[in-house]
């Protein structure tokens, strides 16, 4: 399930979750945090090793979710 969100100040939209994020973030790990800008989730996915292999792509979808929603996106 795609997850789409828009920007507040100025009515962006943008898909910030595809249907196979959890497998990018067990594939790629810190790089895949890195794409989507999150730069100290990526550092601590460097040190920890992905998040002991498996632990960062199954709680991904919370952790992209809350960054954005920070940020000011809104989910549609």
């Amino acid at each position: 399930m795609t997850i789409r969100a828009t920007w507040a100040f100025d009515g962006q939209t943008k898909i910030i979750l595809g249907n196979w994020h959890r497998l990018w973030c067990l594939l790629f790990g810190p790089f895949y945090y890195l794409f989507k800008g999150m730069i100290l989730w990526s550092v601590f996915s460097f040190f920890t090793l992905n998040g002991l292999w498996i632990g960062f792509p199954l709680v991904n979808r919370a952790i992209v979710l809350r960054h954005y929603h920070r940020k000011g996106w809104v989910q549609v």
